[in-house]
């Protein structure tokens, strides 16, 4: 009777895909990526073992969905900081890279999964796995979108004139590799610097941007 009734519910779920990937990402926050199978997405949620399956065929696929939903928190966060920063363009980026720390510290098992997560072709080396190629497009777009919303913060600052006229991909490839090495030492040694606040790991992160905007600004 109760197989039943939870193969019943798994499938009249209203929402099933999003339950899981909510599922998902809370196993991820608790206990990290081994936390994170398709039997333990199915008990959290309330369904069958076999009900996840319908929406993500392997566990690869439904980490890639939980990558997604990071890189549009993440943009989400870091669109929301720079436009509560005013107008000058160096404190905008200087408030989203802030946002992006918070996110990083306060998701690091997502966090990791986002960028160690073996799904595709990054900005890296200048080659980005195109959208209708991809494997998980989801996590292409969400991705993509995230590194341009840095790309057109650079472009507003070259415009108002607070930065030097040059590829602004280039320009964001450098400032996020800054920031991600920042983060990726924070969370890669946290025994020695867990015991910190965000806000220090931001106040890092604004010596960094300071140097950076200081090979980046226009020639007076």
């Amino acid at each position: 009777m109760g197989t039943a009734t939870v193969s019943q519910r798994s499938y009249h779920h209203g929402d099933l895909r999003n339950a899981c990937l909510r599922s998902a990402l809370d196993l991820l926050e608790e206990g990290g990526l081994e936390a994170v199978t398709l039997r333990a997405v199915a008990e959290r949620t309330g369904v069958s073992r076999s009900a996840p399956y319908r929406h993500f065929e392997t566990k690869r696929a439904l980490l890639a969905a939980a990558a997604a939903t990071g890189f549009r928190r993440l943009n989400d966060a870091i669109t929301a900081a720079r436009d509560t920063a005013g107008d000058d363009p160096q404190t905008r980026l200087t408030a989203g890279c802030g946002a992006y720390a918070r996110f990083g510290a306060g998701h690091p098992h997502l966090y990791r999964l986002m960028f160690a997560g073996d799904f595709c072709e990054g900005p890296l080396f200048g080659n980005r796995t195109p959208v209708e190629e991809s494997e998980f497009p989801e996590l292409i777009e969400a991705g993509n979108d995230a590194f341009d919303s840095l790309v057109e913060g650079l472009q507003e600052a070259q415009e108002q004139g607070a930065l030097r006229l040059r590829d602004p991909r280039s320009q964001a490839l450098a400032i996020w590799s800054m920031i991600h090495g920042v983060m990726s030492l924070y969370l890669d040694n946290r025994t020695a610097y867990g015991r910190h606040e965000t806000a220090a790991l931001e106040a890092v992160l604004q010596e960094v941007l300071a140097i950076a905007f200081e090979g980046l600004a226009k020639p007076s």
